[in-house]
């Protein structure tokens, strides 16, 4: 019944993707139905997640063969998360943060009426988070060094905006709109799809937005923001570019640090660090930061308050 349900009101595409997922792991799980809602819960993630929280989940049904979704406790979860000690704790809460995904969604849908993940604890670690900002020479350095326009732009973007690497790769020329919300002119707003497919609008300064309207001039209203260099034919006489992945957005952000010199390898998602603790650092309001990054709590956004203090209790008592 329940199984009946799941496919008749998903899509097509999460049918299509639901069948590919069973037909891959299906010596993996004990029934169908437990596969096809942790097809329709992975299908909802971001392509990154979607990899990392499949292979949780794997791993979790590879520990325990005989288990299924119903007959899961807390035990079990907490037996699992165990077995992975020689791991740091930060490993250890995202592994228990994906188990706790898949079984809310499975309470949400109705599928369980008991969720055995609620009670697990997460691990405290320490917020290294202050060793992921990059000074603005540092960014200065990567972007004036990075002789590629295409690059180039990635780079801007990324720190002038503070978007996710995903949310990056699903840019498209229709992502871009402008409209003379001033007197003083056009101004630019980009769409972002972030988590759970939520659609959030960022205000573009001027000088990027100038830097885009160049960029795009040459590409089509439906054409993706960033492409392959290298043109591909599918077979039909269609030559076209594929979209850039993280992986491939990763590499420019690390070949961008090497040829301006630095002295750390960041991922893209440094620049996010980057741009979030120094807009604070210049004057942003919490909300203002919290709507352009896309985070659903204020207290996520509160981590860069005091990431880089001015000032403590010593600054205030007299030297002895």
């Amino acid at each position: 019944m329940r199984l009946t349900y799941t496919i008749k009101m998903s899509t097509k595409d999460l049918q299509k993707f639901s069948i590919n997922f069973i037909s891959k792991e299906k010596t993996l799980f004990n029934n169908l139905e437990d596969m096809t809602l942790i097809a329709s819960w992975v299908y909802q993630k971001g392509p990154k997640t979607q990899i990392y929280y499949k292979r949780v989940v794997k791993e979790f049904y590879e520990f325990y063969p005989s288990l299924n979704l119903s007959t899961t406790r807390i035990t079990h979860l907490v037996l699992f998360l165990k077995s992975y000690k020689q791991f740091s704790d930060s490993t250890r809460n995202t592994y228990k943060n994906a188990l706790r995904s898949l079984f809310s969604f499975a309470m949400k849908t109705g599928y369980l009426e008991k969720n055995p993940s609620l009670a697990l604890e997460n691990l405290k670690t320490p917020d290294r988070l202050h060793s992921k900002v990059l000074s603005r020479e540092q960014i200065e350095r990567m972007i004036h060094c990075e002789k590629n326009e295409r690059n180039q732009i990635i780079l801007k973007i990324l720190y002038f905006t503070g978007i996710r690497v995903d949310e990056l790769t699903q840019l498209k020329v229709s992502s871009f709109q402008s409209s003379n919300y001033t007197s003083a002119g056009s101004e630019m707003v980009m769409q972002v799809v972030g988590k759970g497919r939520k659609v959030r609008s960022i205000h573009i300064p001027v000088h990027l937005k100038n830097d885009i309207l160049d960029y795009v001039i040459d590409l089509n209203t439906q054409d993706f923001l960033f492409t392959n260099e290298r043109r591909v034919d599918f077979g039909i006489g269609d030559f076209t570019r594929t979209r850039l992945n993280h992986s491939q957005i990763f590499r420019i952000v690390k070949a961008s640090a090497v040829s301006a010199g630095l002295d750390v390898k960041p991922s893209p998602h440094w620049l996010r660090h980057t741009s979030a603790t120094h807009a604070i650092e210049a004057g942003a309001p919490v909300h203002v930061v919290q709507r352009s990054l896309g985070h659903e709590s204020i207290a996520t956004t509160g981590r860069y308050l005091d990431i880089r203090p001015k000032e403590s209790v010593g600054d205030y008592l007299k030297k002895i």
